[in-house]
């Protein structure tokens, strides 16, 4: 099967399918240019092999709605507003879209996107669902809140941040000693970036409910507060991806909305009067009241294994505490967290260090067939 390009010239050969979600199917493709030598084929970030993310050009599902050509332009100008402030350009790389159509002749698009090797929940599994270490945590946080600023400053919302749509342009690693015994993962190259904008929504745009996978549900929209959610909610989501990235776990392991909100309270506290005063789902309003009880002694630092570990874990915690405020009119934003002491230094003045390499340990990479613009 083969794409054709829109202007570009290039074409796309499908070499394999890699995934499927519900508005998408997601190959890997080589690309082709007429009378250009295309680079010898090297797997991870390549010049040749990317991702072909192929859609209907409008649909719907449940409350969601999608647009192919709204997504590669989004992602275009998530990339020009990184430029313009002189910054990395951390966006997952779209290099062109265009209308295609199947052998029936039936219409879709399709975003050509950089190729990605693999997911944060596909790195922690990799480690043996341990977390990592939190030199790696801080470098991982400090690329995702720098992409998550340009989508606050653009008045977006993702909508769909979690550990399966963070990805890595490469997982080459090598195994460390602990100080403790045991060993961790530390990427030598690691570049993460939010993939699936396909639901992200503007400030104007009329809001889905509800939004999230069940388990980075922001207590916002789990209330079904008046006013709805907003852009602070992906604070909430990135949240929780960090506290798995340290813990390995995820923190709110469950799809049933009155064991979320129980769990949100031993780990964070009671839930603010402001925000259960703004809830227009009743019955939960009614758990979080009685479940205050629990939230007397917050439970987050010891559930992520970082109570009593330094300055650079207590610096972690408080950061991941701030982003995890049960009131999103006191989260942290993404450029206040970029400024945290954990992400400045390491914590307190101490610097969360990469430990070196284990004796007689070697790189590893992953057999070919990664992730990429799922």
């Amino acid at each position: 099967m083969r794409l054709e390009g829109a202007g570009s010239g290039a074409s796309y050969v499908v070499e394999d399918y890699v995934a499927s979600g519900s508005f998408s199917r997601v190959f890997r493709v080589r690309r082709e240019v007429p009378g250009v030598q295309e680079p010898k084929r090297r797997w991870g970030n390549s010049s040749e092999i990317l991702a072909a993310k192929v859609m209907r050009k409008e649909d719907a599902y449940i409350q969601y709605t999608s647009s192919g050509p709204g997504e590669g332009e989004l992602l275009q100008r998530l990339e020009a507003a990184q430029r313009e402030a002189s910054a990395e350009v951390l966006t997952m790389r779209c290099v062109e879209s265009f209308a295609t159509k199947d052998d029936a002749g039936k219409d879709y698009w399709c975003l050509i996107l950089e190729w990605l090797d693999a997911s944060l929940f596909d790195v922690l599994r990799m480690n043996g669902n341990r977390g990592l270490h939190l030199s790696m945590v801080r470098v991982m946080l400090t690329q995702l809140l720098q992409q998550l600023k340009v989508l606050q400053g653009l008045g977006c919302t993702h909508t769909d941040i979690k550990h399966k749509n963070c990805c890595l342009a490469s997982t080459e690693h090598y195994m460390a000693s602990l100080p403790g015994g045991g060993s961790t993962m530390i990427l030598t190259d690691p570049v993460v970036k939010f993939i699936d904008y396909g639901n992200a929504v503007f400030e104007g745009q009329k809001k889905p409910h509800p939004i999230h996978t069940k388990q980075f549900r922001a207590p916002e929209v789990l209330l079904n507060i008046r006013g709805g959610w907003g852009p602070a909610s992906d604070t909430w989501t990135l949240g929780v991806t960090g506290a798995f990235l340290v813990s390995g776990q995820l923190i709110f392991n469950s799809h049933d909305p009155q064991e979320l909100i129980r769990l949100m309270v031993q780990a964070l506290g009671p839930f603010p009067d402001r925000l259960l005063g703004d809830a227009q789902d009743a019955r939960l309003r009614r758990l979080a009241e009685s479940a205050m009880q629990e939230g007397k002694d917050p439970q987050l630092a010891q559930w992520l294994g970082l109570a009593g570990q330094g300055p650079a874990a207590a610096a972690c915690a408080d950061l991941l505490r701030r982003m995890l405020a049960l009131d999103p009119k006191e989260r942290i934003t993404a450029e206040d967290a970029l400024r945290h002491p954990f992400i400045v230094e390491g914590g307190a003045g101490e610097t969360a260090t990469v430990p070196p390499r284990s004796p007689r340990t070697s790189l590893s990479r992953p057999s070919p067939g990664g992730k990429g613009g799922r």
